[in-house]
């Protein structure tokens, strides 16, 4: 049985996309990822870098063709050096 505790139905589709840290001027820290899957509620990933994503941040997740959407980091597990795994909800005003 497994542990997954999503209530709505996933569609995997692997794709890239970016999350997006805006910052106190016109800037923006962005972190390449790897959707793995999406439902109406929220998204899986795959991040590859050295940054800790902190679940405390609102981020824009980034399509590849600019489409934005606001998300909040639920957890994350480390699964080898330098890459995280991300489960995230969407945080849409």
């Amino acid at each position: 049985m497994s542990d997954e505790k999503r209530r709505a139905t996933r569609s995997p589709n692997f794709r890239y996309a970016k999350l997006v840290l805006p910052d106190a001027g016109d800037g923006e820290q962005v972190f390449p990822i790897i959707l793995r899957d999406t439902s109406a509620e929220g998204a899986g990933a795959m991040y590859i870098g050295k940054d800790d994503l902190s679940a405390t941040d609102t981020f824009l997740l980034r399509d590849a063709e600019g489409d934005e959407r606001k998300v909040r980091i639920v957890w994350t597990k480390q699964v080898a050096d330098f890459v995280q795994m991300l489960c995230m909800v969407f945080a849409d005003d």
